[in-house]
């Protein structure tokens, strides 16, 4: 049975007693969710978090890095800084990389199960198996926001985007429980939002961050992160890949 999810991002499991049965036989409906974009989720390893917050702490404490890192001016975001991420040792900077490449490839290869990897067939001549040298991460920044803070309706640029979790507020559980008392808890939360509203489907969904948590999704895929208000840095990384099929060399050059 295929699980449907609910609005903070959890897994749920229609009841049994709620599908049809048209005979005396057990048989059950299947649910098939096939128009909306597909949302991936996964966790990144401990080593990448440490890296990019190491980096992150640097440059976001020191005001002289920060404006040299600036990334503000190519972005929406009402937050307090958002910055590039310069990883000078070449080994964190590979680790790091593949990581991402990797989620994509995943992100790739499933869509390509899923018969919706239409650009991607025809640059590629349907290939059936891409492999990471077919992925190009273009940028990668960090969004450092504090209370009140939010990033307004968006896209991005590429084929992929991804946004990974490196800092949670201590509070930010504590405000979500009281938050989630209300009719629609939003506060912290990332949204994305595609068509329109209409009977029988959602056009938005909403995702609770946790510190390793990355989503990969498509580049054209609307989305915002609301404010919240607890002390306290909610610290992300955002990307932006694309694909890639390299020119084969010709031996006879």
């Amino acid at each position: 049975m295929k699980q449907k999810r609910n609005r903070q991002g959890k897994s749920v499991n229609p009841h049994s007693s709620s599908l049809p049965k048209f005979n005396k036989q057990n048989s059950q409906a299947l649910f098939h969710q096939t128009f909306s974009p597909t949302i991936m989720e996964c966790k990144v390893p401990e080593r990448f978090i440490n890296i990019i917050n190491g980096v992150g702490d640097t440059v976001l404490k020191d005001d002289n890095l920060s404006k040299q890192y600036d990334f503000s001016e190519s972005l929406v975001g009402k937050v307090s800084k958002e910055v590039k991420i310069p990883v000078k040792d070449k080994e964190d900077a590979t680790f790091c990389l593949n990581i991402m490449r990797t989620a994509c490839l995943g992100y790739l290869k499933q869509m390509i199960i899923y018969n919706r990897s239409y650009e991607w067939n025809k640059l590629s001549s349907f290939n059936k198996n891409p492999k990471l040298e077919n992925i190009h991460l273009t940028q990668s920044w960090i969004v450092s926001q504090y209370k009140h803070e939010y990033n307004p309706w968006h896209k991005h640029t590429g084929n992929f985007s991804g946004v990974i979790y490196l800092k949670i507020p201590e509070k930010m559980e504590d405000h979500f429980q009281e938050e989630i008392k209300d009719h629609y808890p939003a506060s912290g939360l990332i949204e994305f939002q595609y068509g329109s509203s209409q009977d029988f489907r959602s056009d938005t969904y909403m995702v609770k961050p946790k510190c390793g948590m990355m989503l990969v999704f498509p580049s054209w895929l609307k989305h915002s992160v609301y404010p919240y208000y607890c002390e306290g840095e909610r610290r992300s990384m955002s990307f932006n890949a694309h694909y890639i099929v390299p020119e084969e060399k010709n031996d006879n050059n």
